[in-house]
């Protein structure tokens, strides 16, 4: 059972890294980040850093700010693109794979982008690092820590962009003894994306996109530091698909995706005093077909209204002696706001409860107006 509930934390975690990094604007489009052209852009293509200097952007959500950072843009003639950004949020540890004994302190501790033009093309660096830990002498002694390298590549015109990634994570699991609980037995990512901007006249443009994903990680689980078993998780994530982007006039723009996308999760316990208890696993999740639907039109000269939607028709198969298979579709909808007064923006995720129970004020409820708000000013 045990086993069971760190598959299931893993599917899940492995589904929301996919989402990661779209803002308020492009989740409110359908989660449309690899479709649109927009700041969010930088956390797939940090290439695109050189189109956005010059701003500051904070991400709001569960009642703090969440993250913030600023776009500078440096040098004259050959200029180029430092952004920094924070985290506000919770720590970040492989507890969903090794039993820590005590929750980590918050430990994202910044984001560095560099990006600057190299001959006929764009090129951008993201690096990223996560640590913290904590000892208490006599008692226990847990840290991890986690790396990121970002690098990416988009035309002078913008007509594509591609990017390569590389994560590797580390911890450390002893008693106050020093004595290993669990240790490391590699801890890996891997990322490699692009899209094509495919121009069919003056309204309609065709976004073709693919990406290969491997995620790794093992467990060694001690016994007074002598090695009794390994957990091994490897992923393997491929996504294909064409998106269409649709302006009929200036103020409005929609969006589509359409693709197919592949996860498999392969689980293998093996017995290191006994391989005759060794035991595979495997979760197939396959989305045949999924759709992202998105709306971006103008209401005022100062507002923006949103609409988007999620589709994926999965099939998911289970192979571990067992043979359990689902068929279901998981849709999401989404309904958002843009306000804009001159170089200051503000996008929301807006909660459709309060337009049909109203204001607080008036329903007497507590729920709050937006689940997530992004505000951009414009510097230059």
């Amino acid at each position: 059972m045990k086993k069971l509930i760190f598959i299931t934390l893993i599917l899940s975690l492995m589904l929301a890294m996919s989402a990661f990094g779209s803002n308020t604007r492009t989740l409110t489009m359908g989660n449309n980040n690899m479709i649109l052209v927009d700041d969010a852009n930088i956390w797939m293509f940090p290439s695109r850093i050189n189109d956005y200097p010059g701003l500051a952007i904070a991400e709001i959500g569960s009642g703090d700010v969440t993250q913030f950072g600023v776009h500078w843009k440096l040098g004259d003639e050959k200029s180029w693109v430092l952004a920094t950004y924070f985290d506000n949020m919770g720590p970040m540890s492989p507890a969903v794979f090794v039993p820590f004994d005590n929750a980590l302190l918050d430990n994202r501790r910044i984001h560095l982008f560099y990006g600057r033009t190299m001959s006929s093309t764009n090129f951008g660096l993201r690096f990223s690092v996560t640590q913290s830990g904590q000892e208490l002498v006599g008692s226990y002694n847990e840290s991890f820590s986690y790396y990121l390298l970002n690098a990416g590549l988009t035309a002078d015109d913008g007509s594509w962009d591609i990017a390569i990634s590389f994560g590797l994570g580390d911890w450390t699991d002893e008693t106050g003894a020093g004595i290993t609980e669990t240790s490391p037995d590699g801890y890996s990512d891997f990322i490699l994306e692009g899209r094509m901007f495919w121009d069919q006249g003056p309204n309609y443009t065709y976004v073709p996109h693919a990406s290969i994903e491997f995620h790794k990680i093992g467990i060694q689980f001690d016994v007074v530091s002598v090695p009794t078993s390994l957990d091994k998780f490897s992923t393997f994530v491929f996504d294909l698909g064409i998106g269409q982007i649709y302006t009929p006039s200036n103020n409005v723009e929609a969006v589509l995706d359409f693709g197919i996308r592949f996860n498999r999760l392969k689980f293998e316990d093996i017995d290191l005093l006994d391989a005759t208890n060794n035991a595979e696993s495997n979760f197939n999740t396959t989305s045949i077909f999924y759709f992202k639907l998105g709306l971006d039109a103008e209401v005022f000269s100062w507002m923006d209204v949103r609409f988007g939607a999620t589709s994926f028709w999965n099939r998911f198969k289970q192979e571990n002696g067992i043979d359990f298979k689902t068929s279901s579709a998981a849709n999401d909808t989404f309904l958002g706001f843009g306000f804009h007064w001159g170089n200051f923006h503000v996008d929301t995720y807006a909660d459709p409860q309060l337009f049909l129970e109203g204001f607080n004020f008036i329903s007497g409820g507590n729920q709050n107006m937006n689940f997530q708000i992004s505000a951009v000013y414009e510097m230059l």
